[in-house]
Parts: C-alpha cells; sequence; structure tokens
C-alpha cells in the first residue's frame, strides 16, 4: 500500500502554489535550495508555498520518488493573496 500526503494547493486566479510546511520539507529531506525564487515562503506558519510552474512538479516528483502518492485540497484565492508582507520570496 502506497503511503498518502494531502497537500493544500491554492489557485490565485494566475498562479497555484502547493503548500506544505517546513518541518515536513525538512523531515522528507528535500533540500530548499533545490526550489527557485518564484516560491514563497510564511514565517508565521512555518509553510513553503511552491509556485506550479517549476518548483511544485519537483515536489511532487520528489515525494512521489519516496513513494508518496500525492492528493491535492485546492483552495482560490485573490490574486493578490501572496502580496501580503507575510510572504517572502525563498532566495537561493
Amino acid at each position: 500500500m502506497k503511503k498518502e500526503i494531502t497537500l493544500n494547493f491554492y489557485d490565485n486566479e494566475s498562479h497555484g502554489y502547493i503548500q506544505i510546511s517546513k518541518y515536513d520539507l525538512d523531515g522528507f529531506e528535500i533540500d530548499i535550495k533545490e526550489f527557485s525564487e518564484y516560491s514563497f515562503y510564511n514565517n508565521d506558519n512555518a509553510c513553503y508555498y511552491f509556485e506550479e510552474d517549476c518548483d511544485a512538479t519537483l515536489l511532487v516528483n520528489k515525494l512521489k520518488n519516496k513513494g508518496y502518492k500525492v492528493n491535492f485540497n485546492t483552495k482560490f484565492v485573490k490574486h493578490y493573496y501572496f502580496d501580503k508582507p507575510i510572504f517572502t520570496r525563498i532566495n537561493t
């Protein structure tokens, strides 16, 4: 039986982002340095938000390679959602 993980997918009317906690990413031994500056980090909730066009696919593929089936819980937000000051770009 395959392990499963359900991640939130945020659709902001122009892009999509997959949310995963910093602690889960560390637990999966996935290095944040592998991701681009197009994704975000929220220090308030210790979560990364990986942009769909490059980083989200990379994350999903890494999880699949670790034996996980990835499910999504879609959340719709306004286009300016990630413009809030709580979000910072990932600097790699």
